[in-house]
């Protein structure tokens, strides 16, 4: 999953919480899980586009709401977990659908602020504010504070019976702030008893009549077909994102779309019509970003002076991989731990609108860890409380768990876009639950007459694993395998581990001037620390990549000790954030000392 500054937005963004509740209708009670701003973030979804919710949960989400994140589903990147309750309604219904609200309890989503956000989200084209706990005051405030963090793209806004009620003024200056507005036909008598005042688009849904929807200076009537009404909950938020969804894909006629979902959602109770119609997702497959050509090339002078010097120094420098931060040797969770943390070791730096900010460090256990060493520490530490968190149910159905297994001594998940963390939990969860467990992947593979060109094709269709095109967390996988005490992977057969370029290898390959940065606009990034583009970071990664084969062939030795001994560089003498510690680097007579070079600034899911 490769992705720059603001490119892993989904199309969609909603502001709104799930909530639990209890509906009376036709003389029975149903428990359903519903929420204006979740079914309008599932209607969305259900259209084709990508659509994330904002919202503060608890850890433990129940089933049917977790189900709603699961891969194809929404993107749980905007979920904050709090200590408290989801939001819950008791809604009655008399004979004629009518609906009164016998009790409200808001949750915590008077809480939810514009700063929940993810930064890099706020590249969406659309975000659609939902009546946060009932009140249009709430909503305004988060429109006026999502403008001042910078967003300037589509706004939508809906409103609720008790906003129309008790604020009806300030609905009207909410509506006037947004692109588009959606209510249903009692509350538009009450917002705008006379005619529209402004060129706002609206939608007002008519029940079983349709919508009418106002383009700024002329009505239009979109009659719907008569549909049996089993939970009438919902159809109004449905048909916002519907519309929304419809709309962001070209449709120029987007009503009828929204009609179509809210009359589907009001077949069954709550959000389930919704959740059940959520796309299945593809199979994971990498795709290549096309490098940029002649940016970088590999220095074939420079390979040679730094593999002479590297023989004497990094044939030891193969990790073990066992003890801490690692499993012991032979945890029972072992195996299970080494697959799912090696999954999640990526991206461990802060970043800002300009570039790098600085990388991750954090308490856990009383240590103070960086990145990839408090990554193996918290799933270590928390598979051996509590060995539950491995199984693939949980990590499929769970969208939380990960910032739960995360979390420092301090109480709080440091990790850097946990949302994309959370997404390849759960898709990870889902395949190898699919195929019966880890174990019985590497048992397959071992079984086979090549083990190792086994495993890296199965990690292909693993999510998490089968995006890199370069498979730096496959041959990493394989390396910690093939090298713990137990020797999970046997490397009999013809195939080696492939090079693991992460951005410490990168760094010291571009300090070590092994990697030349030959355009001139690319040096001044890397120097900067500023985003760089997909293609200019495919090319020095594919070079780096070639540079290290060289240095493996050029120094005989193998990709384990080469790799092994620059990522250590990187992470003891040739540092990010400090003053490169080039009087103790075994390296520096054969080193260019490019100093000031950075590896490139660049999210991605692969390293």
């Amino acid at each position: 999953m490769w992705y720059g500054p603001g490119v892993d937005a989904p199309q969609l963004i909603v502001v709104g919480t799930p909530s639990v509740d209890r509906i009376d209708i036709h003389g029975e009670s149903h428990t359903t899980v519903g929420g204006s701003g979740f079914i309008t973030a599932l209607a969305a979804r259900c259209t084709g586009v990508s659509a994330g919710l904002i919202a503060r949960v608890p850890a433990t989400l129940p089933d049917q709401i977790a189900a709603a994140f699961a891969p194809g589903g929404l993107d749980a990147g905007g979920l904050v977990r709090v200590d408290g309750s989801l939001p819950s309604f008791h809604i009655s219904y008399d004979t004629s659908e009518s609906a009164t609200y016998l009790g409200i309890e808001p949750g915590e989503e008077a809480d939810v602020r514009a700063a929940d956000i993810p930064r890099r989200w706020l590249a969406t084209a659309w975000i659609h504010v939902g009546p946060l706990a009932a009140s249009a005051t709430l909503q305004l405030r988060f429109i006026e504070d999502l403008i001042r963090r910078g967003y300037h793209n589509g706004l939508s806004a809906g409103t609720f019976s008790r906003a129309a009620t008790s604020e009806p003024a300030t609905v009207r200056r909410l509506f006037a702030a947004v692109d588009v507005g959606f209510l249903n036909e009692d509350e538009a008598d009450q917002i705008f008893p006379e005619s529209m005042p402004f060129g706002t688009v609206v939608c007002v849904t008519t029940g079983r009549s349709g919508a009418r929807r106002w383009d700024g200076s002329n009505w239009t009537s979109h009659p719907t077909g008569a549909v049996r009404a089993f939970d009438p909950t919902g159809a109004g938020d449905a048909f916002a994102g519907a519309y929304l969804g419809a709309m962001l894909k070209g449709d120029p006629d987007p009503v009828d779309e929204g009609l179509r979902i809210a009359s589907s959602i009001i077949q069954g109770p709550g959000a389930a019509p919704l959740i059940d119609r959520l796309p299945r997702p593809a199979t994971v497959r990498g795709s290549r970003v096309r490098p940029i050509d002649g940016v970088a090339t590999v220095d074939r002078a420079r390979i040679g002076d730094v593999a002479s010097h590297l023989r004497d120094v990094a044939a030891s420098s193969a990790l073990t991989f066992c003890g801490s931060p690692f499993p012991e040797l032979d945890d029972p969770v072992a195996l299970d731990v080494l697959a799912l943390a090696t999954l999640h070791q990526y991206g461990f730096w802060e970043d800002t609108a300009r570039g790098y900010a600085g990388p991750m460090w954090s308490m856990i256990g009383g240590v103070r860890r960086k990145g990839s060493d408090f990554i193996w520490a918290a799933f270590t530490g928390a598979a051996n409380e509590d060995p539950s968190i491995l199984d693939p149910d949980r990590l499929a159905a769970e969208p939380l768990l990960f910032y739960e297994i995360c979390l420092d001594d301090n109480g709080v998940c440091p990790v850097p876009d946990v949302g994309s963390h959370r997404v390849l939990q759960q898709g990870y969860g889902g395949v190898i639950g699919h195929v019966g467990g880890f174990r019985t992947v590497i048992d397959e593979c071992n079984a086979s007459p090549d083990p190792l060109a086994t495993l890296l094709h199965t990690l292909t269709d693993i999510p998490g694993y089968g995006e890199d095109p370069l498979a730096k967390k496959s041959n990493l996988l394989a390396l910690i395998l093939a090298n713990r005490p137990e020797r999970f992977l046997d490397l009999r057969g013809p195939s080696t581990i492939k090079p693991i370029i992460d951005y410490h290898i990168m760094r010291t390959m571009l300090r070590t001037g092994c990697v030349r940065a030959e355009s001139e606009d690319l040096r001044l990034s890397l120097q900067a620390r500023t985003w760089v583009e997909a293609g200019e970071e495919s090319s020095i990664r594919i070079t780096a990549r070639d540079a290290i084969d060289d240095l493996c062939v050029a120094s005989r030795l193998s990709v384990g000790e080469v790799d092994g001994f620059l990522f250590n560089l990187g992470r003891t003498l040739c540092l990010e954030t400090e003053s490169p510690r080039c009087e103790e680097c075994p390296l520096e007579a054969a080193c260019a000392r490019e100093i000031d070079l950075f590896q490139p600034i660049f999210r991605t899911t692969a390293y």
